[in-house]
């Protein structure tokens, strides 16, 4: 009767792969990792998306789940990769290095693309291909030239770079052959600090020093088989522009310097170019906007010179979520995979802050390193990028690289230029 029960009894390896997988749910995340040491089996049934799509949906920044930063990682995670990725992130397990050092001080800015990262260091922009563990290449693959001065402010949208200068120029190259488009000399009276591109490339939003945003539609000129931006329309601000991000529709923000009683948040319809929309007005003078980026079609992220970063709802005309900078720094940049993470950069040693937009406190907080150390060698974070598994950090003399892949980029050689 004994050896009758043994041979009906059914082993745990024996079950089909569909019931292993319901039970295999039941598990916590060190349950699974202990089983899917027992065999091979069991660790291809592990590792199944199905057991890890939820966890992966609320990982911090390497969910994927916005299409716009998809489309800058370099390649699309498992779902039991974006987890791992997600606890590297809340638990700052990352390796830093240095990628590009200049012997110059600058103001650099990035745009970041799955294949390519973009760096501005004076009156040039630099293209760098990527690495398949993140790094950039030693070599440029794009140089582009037509600024007099320095570059302020560039994007890099629908195969086109537009960059505004100091010297009052807006410009623009195509972003795969490295082509010379349009400049467009003199358009403002003064700095051109804040550009964007929508409408699928086919409009520009130029804002300036001199108190004013330019819309331009882009037109093709048949004639000399160029483009030629028209302006359309010419927005008096009544203050600084530092920032502009138009939404998919056609809501323009607008971030001044939010002096002289000027809201330094203001919404226009970019179809008319008439005003729509003040948000701002209690906070305090000077609470000028640096950065924003767009999270749906009626929130955005804005942050500046008050030391707070805010989530704005055009639909409650104020913010509903701030998180403060604690050590009272100007927050000069902000990163965002438009889901949970927020990564700012203040004005002051090179810090680096990562937030989960779910609560009010930061997780930590990293220091870019100089491109020289010593005393008094510091330098405020100009700019960001980041996707699934990178982040890249602009200070004045460096473009450091956060890798959150769990592989070490600290042989990476310097590059001079």
């Amino acid at each position: 009767m004994e050896l009758k029960l043994l041979s009906m009894s059914i082993s745990l390896d024996s079950l089909p792969t569909d019931v292993l997988l319901t039970l295999f749910k039941y598990l916590d995340r060190p349950s699974l990792g202990s089983v899917a040491q027992v065999c091979s089996r069991f660790r291809d049934i592990s590792y199944s998306d199905c057991l890890w799509i939820e966890a992966s949906r609320k990982a911090l920044a390497s969910n994927q789940l916005d299409a716009a930063s998809l489309s800058r990682s370099q390649k699309i995670f498992s779902a039991r990769d974006k987890v791992r990725l997600g606890k590297a992130w809340i638990q700052g397990l990352t390796f830093e290095s240095l990628v590009v050092v200049q012997n110059t001080k600058f103001m650099p800015r990035l745009q970041l693309e799955a294949k390519r990262l973009w760096v501005a260091w004076g009156n040039r922009i630099w293209c760098h291909p990527r690495l398949p563990d993140g790094g950039i290449a030693k070599t440029t693959s794009r140089l582009l030239r037509g600024h007099a001065d320095d570059s302020s402010k560039f994007v890099v949208s629908d195969g086109m770079v537009v960059s505004g200068g100091q010297d009052r120029s807006l410009c623009a190259w195509n972003a795969d052959s490295g082509k010379f488009l349009f400049a467009r000399r003199y358009c403002h009276g003064g700095e051109i600090s804040a550009v964007d591109v929508t409408a699928r490339g086919a409009v520009i939003i130029s804002g300036s020093r001199d108190k004013n945003v330019l819309v331009w539609n882009i037109r093709e000129d048949p004639d000399r088989d160029a483009l030629h931006p028209v302006e359309v329309h010419s927005i008096w601000v009544e203050d600084r522009v530092w920032s502009v991000a138009a939404n998919d529709m056609g809501l323009l923000a607008v971030g001044t310097a939010g002096t002289g009683g000027v809201p330094p948040l203001r919404l226009y319809d970019l179809a008319s170019g008439t005003n729509v929309l003040d948000m701002g007005t209690e906070l305090k003078n000077g609470a000028g906007m640096l950065d924003m980026a767009w999270l749906s079609s009626s929130t955005f992220l804005a942050c500046g010179y008050d030391t707070f970063t805010r989530l704005w709802d055009t639909r409650c005309r104020t913010y509903v979520r701030s998180w403060e900078e604690p050590y009272d720094d100007s927050v000069y940049c902000l990163a965002t995979d438009k889901v949970n993470c927020l990564v700012t950069g203040t004005a002051r040693s090179g810090r680096v802050r990562i937030w989960d937009m779910r609560s009010s406190g930061f997780l930590y907080m990293k220091h870019a390193s100089p491109a020289r150390q010593g005393y008094g060698q510091t330098s405020p974070v100009y700019s960001m990028a980041m996707d699934a598994a990178n982040l890249y950090v602009a200070l004045d003399q460096s473009l450091n690289h956060f890798g959150f892949s769990g592989q070490d980029h600290k042989r990476q050689r310097r590059r001079r230029f």
